[in-house]
């Protein structure tokens, strides 16, 4: 159960995703799954500034081709490389709209510009939750906004920091690289077996 108090402790400790290029030393992510959907957490001191969302790439599927390395979503100038073809984005920030409509949401690729077209939109308060004293942003995705019933995902993710030399923060997994192509490192994660990290493939 996400509710924006203290979610974190709604994962169990196998459910500790490694991060690299943390912000503080005591960030932390978390990721889960149940029948209804998946669900991230993110602890981070970059969240501070409510402009720097967290992403998380995802290519889903029933059974999952080979990798091919592509691009992420474009966001105050800057492109991510990633390790895999992402079949969706799941975006969510501190504040969700400054003026110009909601940015959380799943969003889908499309032709020319990646990730522009937000298909399934995730609610502050319902889907998105922010505990601004603590820094913690948690987003919860029904499997429907993933396109049905996925059996495997590759998952690659980080915060969009935006400083020179730190323009991605807390990434995961801990050798995912944005910042250079092909991106690094991916999870690939059998979803018809437990959620523990230990038996996610790197």
């Amino acid at each position: 159960m996400l509710d924006g108090d203290d979610d974190l402790a709604a994962y169990p400790a196998t459910q500790v995703v490694p991060l690299g290029a943390p912000a503080a030393v005591d960030d932390e992510l978390r990721v889960s799954w149940s029948p209804a959907g998946l669900t991230a957490t993110l602890r981070s001191s970059a969240l501070a500034d409510p402009a720097h969302p967290l992403h998380l790439y995802v290519e889903a599927a029933v059974a999952l081709p080979a990798a091919v390395p592509g691009a992420g979503k474009e966001y105050g100038g800057l492109v991510p490389a990633l390790p895999f073809t992402a079949t969706h984005l799941i975006a969510a920030r501190p504040q969700d709209d400054f003026g110009t409509g909601g940015y959380a949401g799943v969003y889908l690729p499309g032709a020319g510009r990646a990730f522009v077209e937000r298909a399934t939109p995730l609610v502050p308060g319902v889907d998105v939750f922010v505990a601004a004293a603590s820094s913690t942003l948690s987003v919860r995705v029904p499997w429907t906004a993933l396109g049905g019933c996925p059996h495997a995902l590759r998952l690659a993710a980080h915060v969009v920091n935006g400083a020179i030399a730190n323009e991605w923060k807390d990434v995961a997994p801990a050798a995912h690289t944005p910042w250079q192509a092909p991106g690094g490192a991916a999870y690939t994660l059998d979803l018809t077996g437990p959620a523990d990290v230990a038996g996610w493939t790197p």
